[in-house]
């Protein structure tokens, strides 16, 4: 009989955005081929980093835990041990509490970020990512992905009260750190544990998603010389992406794909809003 002592994977989270990795008009998720070329080249970090909150700090730390960056997002790893050879599962070292929580920011890193992202700061800012219910959510609760379902980091937004709460709890969160992950170690509603009902590790890595899905804009083409419109998509919208080809003809002409640098938006007098442009000069 012998205990065998290491560093496992407590959970991993990838954090996806579309513009980086939709091919064109393919999106990244229904091709495997695309999936496997875009995702080694694919970095989250040239528009976040994950950042975890001052009491999640202390945690990692009091209970042996790392926080290992990737560029598809990030593992929290936990100091566990096998009892004995037949031990079915691995047991952290340190005792995990089923209502402890692990919380982290997204921070923003690219001020362009809202330019190709579906998201409205004005509307959909802060986001609550988790794997557990609030009071505040707890009629109608969004949950994380699992790796195989899929997600929209949108449907994460929440009502004015939630927000009021949020920004309370997390006083960051009014600056360029949006978005909150809260993760329990066990919750009964959604099923989306860590832990398993006897505080020992499950043999298989909870694995979950996040996926930023990318704008959609009118596309506006002028010329460079007399700034005159050539050519406009309206009313259609058209995905902004970083790869591949969104075919644009008119007459015979070809367009190209425009950069998320140039954005123009229309609102209500609500600040709701109503159109977004991608203005596109050509010499």
């Amino acid at each position: 009989m012998s205990t065998i002592t290491t560093y496992r994977s407590l959970f991993q989270l990838d954090i996806f955005h579309k513009f980086f990795l939709d091919d064109g008009l393919t999106p990244f998720d229904t091709n495997e081929t695309i999936l496997k070329k875009q995702l080694q080249e694919y970095n989250w970090n040239s528009f976040g980093k994950i950042v975890p909150t001052v009491e999640t700090k202390v945690n990692l730390q009091n209970h042996r835990m790392l926080l290992k960056p990737s560029p598809l997002g990030f593992v929290v790893l936990i100091e566990a041990e096998l009892l004995n050879d037949t031990a079915p599962n691995y047991t952290p070292l340190i005792a995990l509490d089923q209502d402890l929580k692990l919380e982290f920011y997204i921070q923003l890193l690219d001020p362009k970020f809202y330019n190709y992202t579906d998201l409205d700061p004005a509307f959909d800012s802060p986001l609550f990512l988790s794997n557990h219910a609030t009071l505040y959510n707890a009629a109608a609760p969004v949950y994380l992905a699992r790796q195989n379902e899929e997600s929209n980091a949108k449907n994460h937004s929440v009502s004015e009260a939630f927000k009021d709460f949020l920004i309370k709890k997390y006083g960051d969160i009014r600056t360029e750190k949006p978005f909150i992950i809260s993760l329990k170690m066990r919750d009964a509603g959604s099923g989306l544990n860590l832990i398993l009902l006897n505080g020992t590790l499950p043999q298989h890595t909870p694995h979950f998603k996040i996926v930023f899905h990318n704008r959609k804009t009118i596309w506006r083409y002028y010329s460079g010389a007399t700034k005159d419109l050539i050519y406009t998509t309206e009313p259609e919208e058209k995905h902004l992406v970083q790869h591949g080809i969104v075919p644009i003809s008119n007459a015979g002409t070809d367009y190209p794909t425009p950069t998320p640098s140039r954005i123009y938006q229309d609102r209500d007098t609500d600040g709701s809003l109503i159109k977004t442009y991608s203005n596109i000069y050509i010499n």
